[in-house]
């Protein structure tokens, strides 16, 4: 579905990535995490159009291929929207563009919004269920989505995290997300990739992920294991192992503990920051 080759990008003097190759294949649920200004964002941005690569190149899936910003939907961390614009005006102004007949106004009708408000006068909840709402009327193939999810309240988190399991479920819809909040999405997530200085230093499936990195407590340092990071107490310390593997319960003395995804990826953001 989406396939990146030999990709280099830079703002100004700072490059960002350098001969970057990914491939996500359809219907594939990946999460982009790692440090800030990693590239984490700029990623969804270049996937989207939004910027273009100094080299290298996108390519997708022949479906897509002919028009790729016509099956891209992207909700950005900064809800762009013409904030000057009623949700009805909005609403006709997206079905111009995009030439389409009918607006499926379900999702909007649980948050409360009315279509006489300003875009300006939405929460910031409000407004990515809005903003789902216009990229789900062009059916996307692909679903961008940049640090959001966190900043909605609970029900509508919910909500949104309900429809994006249906057009995972349903549409085969290929999501590639971007956050730092992990314990609502752990279970749609099919793969985990973790950038550092421009490149991929983790590329694992999730269940696979949570097998091979693994918290050791001990009073005693593991030196000949892979430590990430670790975490020093008074009378004990913490270590995170990756590529754990269990005949390192030989090497050491302590108790080895099972991760959730929202530890696993602060112990490797913990390593950068040691």
């Amino acid at each position: 579905m989406i396939e990146i080759k030999n990709l280099s990008f830079k703002f100004g003097k700072l490059k960002i990535f350098n001969d970057f190759n990914l491939e996500i294949p359809k219907g594939e649920v990946v999460l982009i995490t790692g440090i800030n200004g990693v590239g984490k964002t700029t990623l969804l941005r270049l996937i989207a159009g939004v910027l273009k690569p100094l080299k290298g190149e996108i390519k997708f899936s022949d479906e897509i291929s002919s028009d790729p910003r016509r099956y891209i939907g992207f909700i950005s961390d900064k809800l762009s929207l013409y904030e000057s614009l009623t949700v009805s005006q909005a609403i006709d102004f997206h079905k111009s563009i995009y030439g389409i007949s009918n607006f499926d106004d379900f999702l909007i009708k649980f948050t409360k919004i009315k279509k006489s408000q300003k875009l300006k006068q939405l929460s910031i909840g409000q407004r990515a269920i809005f903003h789902l709402s216009l990229i789900l009327s062009t059916n996307p193939k692909i679903l961008l989505i940049d640090e959001i999810i966190h900043s909605i309240d609970v029900y509508l988190r919910n909500i949104f995290i309900k429809e994006l399991i249906k057009l995972i479920s349903e549409k085969m819809v290929t999501l590639v997300l971007v956050n730092l909040n992990f314990y609502d999405i752990e279970n749609i997530l099919n793969r985990v990739i973790l950038l550092k200085n421009g490149e991929i230093a983790v590329n694992e499936k999730i269940g696979t992920l949570k097998t091979k990195v693994k918290k050791l407590i001990s009073t005693n340092s593991p030196k000949s294991l892979p430590v990430i990071s670790q975490i020093d107490y008074l009378d004990h310390s913490e270590y995170f192992i990756y590529p754990y593997k269990e005949n390192y319960r030989k090497q050491f003395d302590g108790e080895v503990i099972d991760l959730n995804l929202t530890e696993i990826v602060s112990a490797f953001i913990g390593g950068e920051y040691a």
